[in-house]
């Protein structure tokens, strides 16, 4: 992940992250379609919840390991980082910028899940209050305006959670530097979306 941020040019493709990967069928779906990094969520209670042991048994060749994390401290974070070969850590709500610090911001991306009513100050607020402790910011929002006012201290990634044809008129508009694809859809459905954003 490059770390020199600048908006992502009409002719390159954002790289792709595949998110929620559970068996090893569904890694091996996405490194073939063209993953640049796959995700493993280790929140407790979501339905794509794999186990650190669990994640280290589904090799990923090429393809950098991205955990999903939503509390559990800096030394669990760390932990699990080291039993599932994880090269990032994805923090979520419930995680602090201490964390990250403990972590090390190189290895941490900071997931921003923006509500209605979010003005482009507030976000611009927390951008610049994560950019010490993160390398880059996962966005899940649909505001496409927003996204395009603010300035992003390090790169990008727009959480793709829309039909297709939403997400291309997204990456026209506001063109980040990664998109973030949902696996547990299917793999077929999962092909489609790394095709609307190539």
């Amino acid at each position: 992940m490059n770390t020199n941020h600048t908006s992502t040019p009409n002719n390159r493709r954002p790289f792709i992250k595949v998110c929620g990967l559970t068996y090893a069928g569904s890694v091996d779906c996405a490194a073939a379609y063209g993953a640049d990094y796959v995700g493993f969520n280790f929140c407790q209670g979501s339905e794509s919840y794999v186990s650190p042991a669990h994640a280290a048994g589904m090799p990923t060749a090429h393809v950098k390991r991205v955990g999903v994390f939503n509390g559990g401290g800096a030394g669990e974070i760390c932990r699990t980082m080291q039993q599932a070969g994880l090269h990032l850590a994805q923090l979520q709500e419930g995680t602090s910028t201490e964390d990250a610090r403990i972590i090390g911001p190189r290895r941490v991306i900071r997931s921003l899940r923006l509500g209605q009513g979010t003005t482009v100050q507030q976000l611009q607020e927390e951008l610049n209050r994560w950019a010490p402790f993160c390398r880059a910011y996962l966005v899940e929002s649909s505001d496409a305006h927003l996204l395009s006012e603010v300035a992003f201290p390090h790169p990008w990634i727009l959480s793709a959670r829309m039909e297709n044809g939403a997400l291309r008129e997204m990456l026209r508009f506001c063109q980040p530097d990664g998109v973030d694809i949902e696996s547990r859809v299917g793999c077929a459905e999962t092909m489609a979306a790394m095709r609307a954003v190539s």
